[in-house]
C-alpha cells in the first residue's frame, strides 16, 4: 500500500476534524501572540509613564530644595556684607565685623547650591556664575580695604564708593535668581498641565 493510497482510503470527515484542528490551533496561537503583544505595549506605557511620574517627581524636589537652599545662602551672602560696608563708614571696627560674621548662623551648603543647579537645573547657571563673580569682587575690596586697614588708615570712604553699588547689586541679582527659581517652577507646572 503506497501512501497516495493510504491517504486516499481516510475518510473525508478525519481530514475536515484536521483541517478544523490546525486552523483552531493556528488562530488560538495568533490569539495568543496578539494579547501577549497588547500587555506587552501596555506594560511598556505604563512603565515609561511611572518613569516619567517619578523624573517629574524628583525634578520637582529638587527645585524645592534648590529654592530652599539658595534663599539660604543668598541671604547669607548678603548680609556678610553689610557688617564691612559699617566698617569702611567707620560705625564698626574689623575685628568686630569678622565676630559677627564668624556668629552668623550657616545652615546652607553652598556646593549643594551649585550641585543642583550642575546637575538639574543648567539653565540658571549664567545667573548664578553672575552672583558669584560680584562676590568676588566684594571680596577683593574687602581684602584690599582690609590691608590699608591694617597699616593703620581706617578711612574706608574710597572702598566704600567702590563697595555699595556692588553690595546693591549683589541683592538685585540674589532677588532676581530666586524668581528665576520661581519661574522654573512655573513653566515645569505649565509644561506638565493637561
Amino acid at each position: 500500500m503506497s501512501i497516495t493510497s493510504l491517504l486516499q482510503s481516510v475518510p473525508s470527515q478525519a481530514w475536515i476534524a484536521l483541517v478544523t484542528a490546525i486552523l483552531t490551533s493556528a488562530i488560538t496561537l495568533l490569539g495568543v501572540w496578539f494579547t501577549n503583544w497588547a500587555s506587552h505595549q501596555r506594560l511598556k506605557l505604563q512603565l515609561e509613564h511611572d518613569q516619567n511620574l517619578k523624573r517629574e517627581e524628583l525634578i520637582r524636589d529638587r527645585l524645592e530644595e534648590l529654592y530652599v537652599v539658595s534663599k539660604k545662602y543668598l541671604n547669607t551672602l548678603c548680609s556678610y556684607y553689610f557688617p564691612y560696608r559699617q566698617v569702611m563708614k567707620g560705625e564698626l571696627t574689623f575685628n568686630q565685623a569678622l565676630d559677627i560674621t564668624i556668629e552668623t548662623k550657616k545652615d546652607y551648603d553652598p556646593n549643594r547650591v551649585t550641585m543642583l543647579i550642575h546637575m538639574y537645573f543648567p539653565e540658571i547657571q549664567p545667573s548664578f556664575d553672575e552672583i558669584m563673580r560680584i562676590r568676588e569682587k566684594l571680596n577683593s575690596i574687602i581684602n584690599g580695604y582690609k590691608c590699608q586697614y591694617k597699616q593703620g588708615d581706617t578711612d574706608g570712604t574710597e572702598w566704600l564708593r567702590a563697595f555699595q553699588p556692588l553690595l546693591e547689586l549683589l541683592a538685585k541679582l540674589c532677588d532676581n535668581f530666586d524668581k528665576e527659581v520661581v519661574k522654573l517652577n512655573d513653566r515645569r507646572t505649565t509644561i506638565g498641565s493637561p
